[in-house]
């Protein structure tokens, strides 16, 4: 059986497409199936098996598609933000969101995606047909309307982890139909060869009931280290963000947060490269931030084995997440945190509380700076350290690329 991975979002060797992409690999190649990864045309990654003897996992650098493309943008694009972020604090956060809101928009409609004909020439390259499978697990409205509408797609079944809130799929590479309408003009082209997922209960649900087709949760595939021996906490603790910078995920609130708590721990901030194209308030961030002297900041992607040495080596998670746009949506970096038994500071009211509980974090309220809250979670970091590692290897149990593999492939 041929398991194909196609992730427009996978462009190079580093971050969470390349994690998920090559873990369900791996769980497949075990399995006894033949693994294939279909990443962007920019990828130079290796796909590593995991196994001295087993080689690498097959990989192609075939798709034009993109997943997600709001943080991209032209020159209009960057001299706007870039000017916007020179703005005084006050008038910065009034423009930023009409500038986002604005490029939606513009974007709504106006290219048409060529991932359905991309993966039509690939799989019809492999051959594959009835008993084969195709697995898109990072994937846009506009990515799905082109496989319901393109003809010459081989007859494979076809898996979707649906991993974004339904309001941000309308907004962000949306597809010129409505999410409901193009959910049944799929189902419709594939009949039982349509298996809809998505990773996190409140999600699934969330997509069941705007379709009316059966959603399926499904694990994690986590896969970290093992438990590193314990060790005592810092007189410093270091207290770690990663993952990029981005608004939805708090980066700009992170200045005010290290200062609540000055002197008391010490910071590594992992953001990515930060250009005129960025939000403007990020940009702001993250000039501020460099002003730190004790912030080390990585402005770049990391390696599979730079980032989980990082991981490894902090004390405590500050995800600042933007709670309501997160919603019922998962995050990999929390998820990962709880299989290494770290503690974490995250929005309430969304997946990423509900997934920690209060004995393992400590919780943003709606609104509120999180300052107060990466306080709090200083003066309680022995007792959330002894929790997060008594409950990691439960978590790590229920959260890895076998169990998701065991579930992408149960029967429907």
């Amino acid at each position: 059986m041929r398991f194909v991975i196609a992730d427009p979002g996978l462009n190079g060797p580093a971050g969470h497409h390349l994690s998920y992409s090559l873990a369900v690999a791996r769980a497949a190649r075990d399995a006894g199936l033949a693994p294939l990864v279909l990443a962007g045309r920019g990828f130079t990654g290796v796909l590593d098996s995991g196994a001295p003897d087993r080689g690498r996992i097959p990989a192609e650098a075939v798709l034009g598609a993109r997943y997600q493309s709001a943080g991209g943008g032209g020159a209009a694009r960057r001299l706007a933000f870039g000017l916007a972020a020179r703005l005084p604090a006050p008038l910065a956060g009034l423009v930023a969101p009409p500038l986002r809101a604005l490029r939606r928009h513009l974007r709504r409609g106006r290219t048409t995606d060529p991932l359905g004909a991309e993966l039509a020439a690939a799989l019809a390259g492999l051959g594959a047909g009835p008993g084969d499978h195709l697995l898109l697990h990072s994937v846009s409205g506009a990515n799905l309307h082109a496989l319901a509408t393109t003809p010459g797609l081989p007859a494979v079944t076809l898996l979707v982890v649906l991993r974004r809130m339904p309001a941000e799929m309308e907004a962000d590479d949306p597809a010129p139909e409505p999410l409901a309408a193009l959910l049944a003009r799929l189902q419709a082209r594939f009949g039982v060869d349509l298996r809809l997922f998505a990773d996190t209960e409140p999600l699934a649900a969330q997509f069941a009931a705007l379709s009316g087709q059966k959603v399926r949760p499904v694990p994690l595939p986590v896969e970290m280290p093992p438990l590193p021996a314990l060790r005592p906490i810092p007189k410093l603790p270091h207290v770690v963000f990663a993952g990029g910078a981005r608004a939805e995920k708090g980066f700009a609130q992170l200045p005010e947060a290290i200062a609540a708590v000055a002197g008391r721990a010490r910071f590594t901030v992992q953001s990515g490269p930060v250009g005129a194209e960025a939000d403007p308030l990020v940009q702001r961030a993250q000039r501020q931030l460099r002003a730190r002297g004790d912030v080390t900041l990585v402005e770049q992607a990391l390696e599979p084995a730079d980032y989980t040495a990082l991981m490894a080596a902090a004390d405590l998670l500050l995800l600042p997440y933007d709670g309501a746009t997160y919603g019922a949506r998962s995050s990999g970096i929390l998820a990962e945190a709880l299989a290494l038994g770290l503690p974490a500071v995250v929005p309430d009211g969304c997946w990423m509380a509900q997934a920690a509980g209060p004995q393992r974090a400590v919780f943003i309220p709606p609104g509120a700076a999180p300052g107060a809250s990466l306080a709090a979670a200083l003066d309680r970091l022995s007792e959330l350290t002894a929790t997060a590692r008594r409950e990691a290897p439960a978590w790590r149990a229920k959260h890895n690329p076998d169990a998701l593999l065991q579930a992408l492939l149960a029967a429907p």
